[in-house]
């Protein structure tokens, strides 16, 4: 799939879920239900927790404005609009299904934003700012949806209260998760065994998610700023040794877990379709429009940038794996749920397919071009440097003055941590 993704310049989650869709048509499988809590606990963790590790410092603290007002205003923005819209438009709903499912389709997806874009020409900037909105209106997302939830269970609903309860949701989540990284940080300071180290690094979204879930604070948040820290910190911990090592297993563990994350989510498919009621086509394409249209308004109206940047920010607004896991969480007491599930499940499809699929080819018509100068520029000049430590420092400075990208900057460090490990063993 990563083979034939590269050769065509489609982005590997269209494929993925392509083929969960014609697995999909195998006899009985039809009859296998993803568990929510497998997506909750086994997949969102970790991939959001590497996603997170490696988000850009230099651009993350020069938009850091940025992201929080797509986070939280376009997330709110966009779960009124579905609200609004199905209330009035979709009766199979009711205000308080049409309400949820705003929540449930609210937030964009870590997942897809990471896998998708990391196939792109992208910049690093508007990579940073789509990876960090969807990291943290997962958190935004999830305590919003838990409140419409509880709203359409008990038939009412107090705007102080739920406000009262996403402020300690989500400010509790976050500092959980910084609490978690400190105290990992001071272990892994001391260990100096990549066994331990990269076993302690698989165990941290964990200890981030699960316990933060458990008090009823955000885990999404509670992992983002757990990895975020540990991210930005890392350099005091890891050695060259270890972080080879780490590098490859993450790699490895997050293209494994994406790959059958997405192609699960395709064979969700028939099921989902055979429950779906209500107008089976009109009203995706409804949802679908509102939740574009509301994007798009947002990036060209509310936001200051380049043209192309705001039509590229505008573009990548795909919903994935959260979304569907939140729709198969709410009960089946709950009578809207069939629908909420069939809109939710071919919103996300509409997404990879009409969003993500032409994006490569979207950047290119909007004059984007694939990076690569100023990394060569960078290795030309770290190659007139002889000593390790003097070339480590000064990428270091290249980085810091915004001459090379925090990815290129990764790449080059691993090279010379291959230098420095193989020095050593001779």
């Amino acid at each position: 799939m990563t083979l034939l993704a590269q050769r065509s310049r489609v982005p590997p989650p269209v494929y993925l879920v392509l083929l969960g869709l014609a697995v999909s048509f195998v006899p009985d499988v039809e009859r296998f239900h993803l568990p929510p809590q497998l997506v909750f606990y086994g997949f969102l963790p970790p991939l959001v927790y590497a996603a997170a590790f490696v988000t850009a410092p230099r651009e993350a603290r020069q938009n850091w404005r940025f992201i929080l007002v797509l986070a939280f205003g376009l997330t709110a923005a966009t779960l009124f609009a579905v609200g609004l819209v199905g209330w009035a438009l979709l009766p199979a709903l009711g205000a308080g299904g049409a309400f949820v499912l705003g929540a449930v389709l609210g937030p964009t997806d870590p997942v897809s934003a990471t896998a998708v874009l990391g196939h792109t020409s992208a910049p690093e900037r508007l990579r940073t700012i789509l990876e960090g909105e969807s990291l943290v209106n997962d958190g935004v997302g999830l305590v919003a949806f838990s409140i419409a939830l509880t709203a359409v269970e008990h038939g009412s609903f107090s705007a102080l209260d739920g406000l009262v309860k996403f402020l300690y949701v989500s400010a509790g989540g976050i500092a959980f998760g910084i609490l978690v990284a400190w105290l990992v940080e001071r272990v892994r300071v001391r260990v100096h065994d990549a066994p331990i180290e990269i076993s302690l690094s698989v165990l941290t979204p964990y200890a981030a998610y699960i316990p933060a879930d458990k008090l009823h604070l955000s885990g999404i948040l509670a992992t983002v700023a757990g990895g975020v820290y540990l991210g930005w910190r890392s350099g005091g911990f890891f050695r060259p040794e270890v972080r080879l090592q780490s590098y490859a297993f993450w790699r490895a563990l997050t293209f494994a877990l994406t790959a059958v994350l997405f192609v699960l989510l395709g064979t969700q498919f028939r099921g989902v379709v055979h429950s779906g009621t209500g107008r089976l086509i009109l009203d995706p394409l409804l949802v679908f429009a509102v939740l574009t249209v509301v994007r798009f308004l947002w990036m060209l109206t509310a936001v200051r940038d380049t043209v192309r940047d705001r039509i590229v920010l505008g573009w990548s607004g795909m919903r994935g794996a959260l979304s569907l896991a939140a729709a198969l969480s709410i009960p089946v007491a709950v009578a809207q749920r069939d629908q909420i599930l069939y809109l939710t499940f071919t919103t996300i499809l509409a997404g990879l397919v009409v969003l993500a699929l032409p994006l490569p080819w979207l950047l290119d018509l909007l004059g984007f071009e694939e990076g690569g100068a100023d990394e060569a520029a960078a290795r030309e000049r770290l190659n007139e440097l002889v000593a390790l430590d003097a070339r480590r420092a000064e990428l270091a400075r290249l980085e810091r003055s915004g001459e090379i990208s925090h990815a290129a900057a990764r790449r080059i460090e691993l090279d010379l941590d291959r230098e420095e490990t193989f020095l050593s063993r001779r």
